[in-house]
């Protein structure tokens, strides 16, 4: 099957403004499993993007971005309903008041309205200039309530004797721990409410993890639950050094620019703890990725002239206790980053991973590194899948517990590693892109062609 007669998979993301980051890589990842089924990955993205990317086609469409600062989950500011005109609906009377007063007062590319019809407007674009076809299929990687809004307004709009076909994949959570809130009952109203307003066309929903999956039945939205998926590594990690680990640092990952929800306000307290015990000591050493600005206030006050020496000197501490990345790396030095690690170290909120997925963790799993995750939440229930605590690393639940634990994994790391590597297998096998997309009820157009010859 040549490339100007396969179907198409368009991959719609209007948060791919540049290279770097993981919502690139998920398209990217998604684009090769689509290579594998047989399809032609086409990729719409912000305006700004105006780079070259040797495996995808990429048409910058969409003026506006981060559409989730709607949401009524977890990452969003809505606590309304909306129309899709972006009008406040339902919810009670003081909520509808306040918001329509608070969104004039936003500026005027991301008030609600102006949102939901540039959204629209670039997915309408999509569709009628590049003239989709019954065999073609549209994946919009980056999926919520509000998007959704969006994506209805857009349909609404197309013709009915052309219907299209939609598969929409959720990231983000509605709550944060075990009680539903008044927000997540919104989120699943609208939602189903959005749903009913098609007409002929057919949206299907994906989360990403088995919990979020369950977070959503809880408000009467139905999603299937996909493997996220995971680049597999071309080469695989030399770790002939594992029986000579006393005589030289392991070395700890803590891989992403941190965020609030991803530990940015627990390096400090975990940074203090660990210098004189295990990193001037030699035991080991830490890799991180911080802001190119105000990563200060992510280091203890004595720390601060070690780092700011180590980005000096290429991010390399002379004295081998610390390796600094600032900024977005390129996947390239994303890969080798995460190639260098001996053991990943998270520091997670677990609230807000209660149903949420982490790429990292995935990433370092299916290198066989054994790791260190918050309890309670989908990052421990990966450990949980590979044996519990003790298997493929260990689950804390308090930082507190960070530093016996990595000596711990220290004294068992032959073993952890072995048990590690074998893990690793499973997990690449079950998140490969190709088998996201089958998960999904995509169909595989390699097989069929081979049955019809």
């Amino acid at each position: 099957m040549t490339t100007s007669t396969a179907p198409r998979i368009w991959l719609i993301d209007d948060n791919i403004a540049g290279t770097g980051g993981h919502f690139l890589e998920l398209a990217s990842l998604l684009a090769g499993g689509a290579k594998e089924l047989g399809y032609a990955p086409r990729l719409a993205v912000h305006q700004k993007f105006n780079e070259e990317h040797v495996d995808l086609i990429c048409e910058p469409v969409f003026s506006i971005h981060r559409m989730r600062r709607w949401s009524l989950g977890v990452d969003g500011t809505s606590r309304v309903k909306r129309n899709s005109q972006g009008k406040p609906i339902g919810s009670t009377r003081f909520e509808r008041v306040w918001h329509q007063l608070r969104d004039p007062f936003s500026r005027h590319n991301v008030r609600p309205q102006n949102m939901l019809k540039a959204w629209s407007d670039g997915f309408l674009q999509v569709v009628r200039q590049k003239k989709m076809r019954p065999e073609d299929r549209i994946v919009v990687n980056t999926g919520d309530d509000f998007q959704l809004l969006a994506l209805a307004r857009a349909l609404r709009e197309l013709r009915s004797d052309n219907p299209l076909t939609v598969h929409v994949i959720l990231h983000f959570a509605l709550y944060e721990g075990d009680s539903v809130s008044n927000e997540a009952r919104l989120y699943g109203e609208q939602v189903n409410q959005t749903l009913a307003m098609l007409g002929k066309h057919t949206v299907h929903l994906h989360a990403t993890t088995e919990p979020l999956a369950r977070q959503l039945e809880q408000v009467g939205v139905h999603a299937t639950a996909i493997p996220y998926p995971v680049r597999p590594r071309c080469e695989t990690k030399n770790r002939q050094g594992i029986l000579k680990m006393k005589q030289q640092p392991l070395n700890i990952v803590l891989a992403g620019l941190p965020r609030a929800e991803k530990g940015r306000g627990q390096m400090k307290f975990v940074l203090s703890e660990m210098w004189g015990s295990h990193l001037q000591t030699g035991n080991f050493r830490m890799a991180v990725q911080v802001p190119e600005k105000r990563w200060q206030r992510m280091v203890p006050l004595h720390l601060r002239s070690v780092f700011r020496n180590a980005i000096d000197n290429g991010g390399r501490d002379p004295e081998n206790r610390l390796e600094v990345r600032s900024g977005n790396l390129d996947e390239e030095s994303y890969n080798s980053f995460l190639d260098s690690a001996d053991v990943g170290l998270f520091l997670y909120n677990p609230e807000r991973y209660v149903a949420r997925c982490s790429g990292v963790l995935l990433e370092l799993l299916i290198r066989g590194v054994p790791v260190i995750v918050p309890k309670g939440c989908w990052l421990s229930d990966q450990l949980d899948l590979a044996g519990g605590d003790g298997s493929i690393g260990y689950s804390y639940t308090s930082t507190k517990q960070i530093p016996a634990l990595l000596h711990q994994i220290r004294r068992d790391y032959p073993e952890l590693s072995r048990l590690a590597g074998l893990h690793a297998e499973k997990t690449l096998r079950l998140h490969h892109a190709a088998n996201t997309l089958r998960t999904m009820g995509i169909p595989d157009h390699e097989v069929a062609a081979l049955r019809a010859s």
